[in-house]
């Protein structure tokens, strides 16, 4: 299975579940999460404010460890890399919307757009060209 195959599942979630200790009190941000996202597909998390969407998303790509259950990404399950393979593979096969903005202001929108290329090795001349087109 290759993230390139439009039918593959890019991103698996089985019994995903998170949770935080706040002093004596234990909040249980996600429970039980199961999905399938396939290469080419778009997710969209909704909900009301406190409703565990950030920390779903942060255990999705790998940026907070699960308490239980599992992500595979690309046929990997996240657990069994390092922080830096799973860095690698946010930063090459996930983009984010962010309902703030997260843009560097000193930056213009294209060199915005180019940055995250620019941190995987592709040429600046090439992520110039793909922002500016993408803009």
């Amino acid at each position: 299975m290759t993230p390139a195959e439009p039918s593959a599942a890019l991103l698996v979630a089985t019994g995903v579940s998170k949770s935080y200790r706040t002093g004596a009190e234990v909040v249980h941000a996600v429970v039980g999460v199961d999905l399938t996202v396939r290469a080419g597909e778009f997710l969209a998390i909704t909900g009301r404010s406190g409703s565990g969407k950030t920390t779903l998303v942060n255990c999705l790509s790998g940026l907070d460890d699960v308490d239980a259950g599992s992500v595979v990404l690309a046929g990997v399950d996240l657990a069994s890399m390092s922080d830096a393979d799973r860095t690698d593979q946010r930063a090459e096969l996930m983009g984010f919307v962010f309902q703030t903005s997260n843009l560097l202001p000193v930056y213009t929108a294209q060199e915005n757009v180019a940055l995250p290329m620019l941190l995987t090795g592709t040429p600046p001349k090439v992520a110039r060209a793909a922002a500016r087109a993408a803009l």
